[in-house]
C-alpha cells in the first residue's frame, strides 16, 4: 500500500457537471470532524462521543465525519555494530495483507456504529505512516475543522518512552483537537 489517501467509503455523490458542483459546494460549507480510530477501545469510545454529542442532533447535514486508520509500516530493526537483516518480500507482503485486512475491519466496525445514526456524511481513509505525523497531515490536506482522538491514559514511562499520539497532535494539528477520555470504573461507579 503506498502513501496516500485511500478511501474505503465515500458518502458524496458522484457525477458531473452542476450536480458535482452543488455537492462540492455543499461539502465546503460543513464542518469537517476527523475521528482517529485504531482497534483500542478509547478510539471507539471517542467516536460513539462523538455521535451521541455532535450527530446526535436534527442538524447532521451540517457536519462531514471523517474516520481515519493509519497503519503503521512494517519496521525494520538495526543493532550498532551488526549486520542490517531485513523480513523476506513474504513476510512483508503477509504483515501488509494481515494489517489491510484488520483495518477494513476496524473501519468497518466504525461505519456500523455511524449507520445506527440518522443521516451521517461519513467518509473513510486508510493511510500508511506514522500515526502521529499522518492524522496532522492528512488534517490539513483534508481542511478539517476539528479532530477527535481518543486518550489511551499512558502512565508517564510508557508516555516518555513510546509517545503519545494524543500529545502530539495537540501541539503539531493546525486546527483544534479534542482528547476524549474513556470514564474509569471508578468514576462511572460515583457519577451513578
Amino acid at each position: 500500500m503506498e502513501k496516500g489517501i485511500g478511501e474505503a467509503f465515500s458518502s458524496i455523490p458522484e457525477g458531473g457537471g452542476a450536480a458535482a458542483m452543488g455537492a462540492e459546494e455543499k461539502e465546503k460549507e460543513k464542518v469537517r470532524v476527523m475521528v482517529a480510530i485504531d482497534d483500542s477501545g478509547e478510539s471507539f469510545y471517542s467516536l460513539q462521543w462523538v455521535l451521541d454529542h455532535l450527530f446526535g442532533s436534527q442538524n447532521n447535514d451540517e457536519y462531514l465525519l471523517n474516520i481515519i486508520h493509519v497503519i503503521e509500516p512494517f519496521p525494520t530493526y538495526m543493532l550498532p555494530g551488526a549486520p542490517a537483516v531485513f523480513p523476506s518480500t513474504s513476510i512483508v507482503r503477509s504483515v501488509n495483507k494481515a494489517q489491510e485486512e484488520n483495518a477494513s475491519a476496524i473501519l468497518s466496525r466504525a461505519i456500523d456504529m455511524c449507520t445506527q445514526t440518522n443521516q451521517v456524511h461519513i467518509n473513510t481513509s486508510i493511510i500508511e505512516g506514522d500515526p502521529k505525523e499522518m492524522i496532522c497531515d492528512l488534517a490539513e490536506q483534508m481542511q478539517v475543522d476539528l479532530i477527535v482522538i481518543g486518550s489511551r491514559g499512558l502512565g508517564k514511562i510508557k508516555r516518555a518512552l513510546m509517545g503519545s499520539v494524543s500529545n502530539y497532535v495537540i501541539h503539531h494539528a493546525k486546527c483544534p483537537v479534542l482528547v476524549v477520555k474513556t470514564p474509569t470504573t471508578k468514576s462511572m461507579s460515583s457519577n451513578a
